[in-house]
């Protein structure tokens, strides 16, 4: 059943469609072109008859969610003041009554749960596990109710499984019976709910098959896991097949108090099955375009990401102007482009521009668009399509003083290495994450970084400050390949980590400055250019293809517009002379 509902999402009318996961549902859903909506966690499609149609012929099964407090005349003459939801209403045979606004962009009504949103999906841990559309008045109800929490790894709500809790939850939400009654009292993982359990997988020999109990925390670290990916046809979570990543199980069951079970065949692990980084991050991005992609966009997609492939472009590349295309293709109903002549696509720009896009995006979309038209198409003529102007915003720069508040709130000695080796290197922070001990060239007091941003290699400097912290670092860790190691043994640190790092430091040394990791990399190249550093040799360090992205720093630099006085200051000061002079006289 595809449960109906109007909503007023992203300034617009939309027309909602609610149902449980179904990945046919969701299929059906982008073959009428809707988009998924984090907000509602439905799906969507712009609000008129055309669309209403559609999803009568793609979904056998619909229900409109109606407004019990909203008085409509059998007969909706169109689209009214009054009656703005008339033209669902109207395309209806049966004349049903039309899709009811959301209470919760709606001021002149009451926000009241409807019955049919709230779900119950499944009980992790002590926690039962309730999915329901954003409701302002629910969510502030339900983050006031203890017991609940939002949790961002399932996107759901935690209900721990306690009686008084079960009672708060369901008035809340007006679903008495919602939540089942097996309530959770001092559960500690036993039998077959306290085991990992390892089995090998038939489809794919260097992946193995990974069983785990309903354990949240449980199941967080092994997502985290290098090439982790969870199958829904077994149940279970597929890791590549490597003594590493079994270490890794057995490690997690220990410290958790958890029993493993292996029932791997001799000689089933091996290390050249540890997956690789590029293959993976390339997989991982094909298919999450290809599963927003409408089946009718599939083949112009697919035609692009394979240009892109064949010409070795990196997997960021092809994300965003994968992502840039589906988008284009939306806005023209999915037509072939090469169908679509250049006024035409300069059109699309200004709407999309009138709607609010932002400059950097327009122009993300005019890349894609001239390689799609220049590499795939190969049209005789070169497309040349106007660029919406960048607005020149300079990035935030810290000076010295706050850089060495910074340093002093970190008492960690690997999160200090971090944060000290991102400034006295100017590294971004992919770079200082995948960053390996063959990679540094101690006796040369050079960094090597290699296939960074664009898959350029180059040098950087080794700051002599960190080089005796850094080798003693190395003698205390057991890390063979990657200088700061992630949670688990041959996995690199999380960027996410290194963030947050800087930002509890930022908060611990009282600065209003909004700093990031990448922000020391500016610090970095505004520093050494007021020291009088040759332009041209920050570009190198930075690894800039173009000296224009290096020019910016001469704007952050301040030491030489310190020593510029205003005009202001030096006429104040003429004039307090002026005066103190005449006073004297007077005297």
């Amino acid at each position: 059943m595809v449960f109906l509902q109007k909503i007023q999402h992203r300034s617009a009318p939309r027309i909602g469609l609610f149902f449980k996961y179904d990945e046919q549902l969701n299929q059906r859903a982008r073959s009428i072109g809707a988009i998924w909506s984090r907000t509602y966690r439905c799906w969507y499609v712009d609000y008129s008859k055309e669309n209403f149609r559609k999803i009568e012929q793609a979904f056998p099964e619909i229900e409109i969610i109606n407004d019990p407090e909203e008085k409509v005349p059998p007969q909706a003459p169109g689209l009214q003041k009054s009656h703005d939801n008339a033209p669902i209403a109207a395309a209806r045979s049966d004349n049903a009554l039309p899709l009811q606004v959301a209470a919760e962009h709606n001021p002149t009504k009451k926000d009241e749960p409807t019955g049919a949103c709230a779900e119950f999906l499944r009980i992790i841990g002590k926690y039962w596990a309730v999915k329901l559309p954003y409701t302002p008045t629910i969510v502030k109800a339900l983050k006031e109710t203890k017991g609940v929490y939002w949790n961002k790894s399932h996107k759901a709500w935690m209900v721990l499984r306690h009686v008084s809790v079960k009672t708060k939850v369901e008035a809340i939400l007006g679903q008495p019976g919602l939540l089942p009654a097996d309530y959770y009292i001092n559960h500690t993982p036993e039998g077959q709910n306290g085991k990992i359990v390892v089995e090998p997988y038939a489809a794919e020999r260097k992946m193995m098959m990974v069983k785990l109990p309903a354990i949240s925390a449980i199941v967080q670290q092994v997502k985290r896991f290098a090439g982790s990916r969870y199958s829904k046809a077994n149940q279970c979570y597929l890791l590549p097949a490597t003594p590493a990543m079994m270490e890794n199980l057995v490690a997690l069951a220990k410290n958790s108090g958890l029993s493993l079970t292996n029932r791997l065949p001799e000689n089933y692990l091996h290390k050249r099955y540890a997956p690789n980084l590029k293959q993976v991050k390339l997989e991982t991005t094909l298919a999450n375009l290809q599963r927003i992609t409408p089946p009718q966009g599939l083949i112009y997609l697919n035609a692009m990401t394979d240009t892109m492939l064949a010409k070795n472009m990196s997997y960021n590349t092809i994300k965003n102007y994968g992502n840039a295309l589906i988008t284009f293709l939306r806005t023209n109903d999915f037509r072939n482009p090469a169908e679509i002549d250049q006024k035409e696509i300069v059109r699309q720009l200004g709407n999309m521009m009138k709607h609010g896009l932002s400059p950097s995006t327009g122009n993300m979309l005019v890349n894609a668009m001239q390689f799609y038209y220049r590499n795939v198409l190969h049209r005789d003529y070169e497309i040349t399509l106007p660029r919406p102007q960048k607005e020149h915003k300079l990035p935030p720069v810290l000076n010295e003083a706050e850089c060495i508040r910074i340093f002093a709130q970190i008492k960690n000695p690997k999160h200090k290495m971090l944060i000290m080796l991102a400034y006295g290197a100017g590294l971004r922070v992919s770079e200082l994450v995948t960053l390996c001990w063959d990679d540094i060239l101690f006796e040369e007091h050079k960094i090597h970084i290699k296939c960074g941003k664009g898959k350029k290699d180059r040098y950087v400097m080794l700051p002599y400050t960190i080089v005796a912290g850094l080798k003693a670092y190395r003698n205390l860790t057991n890390s063979h390949k990657y200088v700061f190691e992630g949670q688990y043994k041959g996995e690199p640190y999380s960027a996410s980590s290194v963030r947050q790092i800087m930002r509890r430091a930022v908060e611990a040394a009282g600065l209003e400055k909004r700093a990031t990791p990448h922000t020391l990399r500016h610090s970095f190249a505004t520093h050494l250019l007021e020291a009088g550093t040759d332009l041209r040799f920050i570009q190198a360090l930075l690894g800039h293809s173009s000296i224009k992205t290096t020019t910016i720093y001469t704007h952050l630099t301040q030491k030489g517009v310190d020593r510029i006085q205003s005009p202001l200051d030096r006429l104040a000061a003429s004039f307090n002379t002026t005066t103190n002079t005449s006073k004297k006289t007077e005297k």
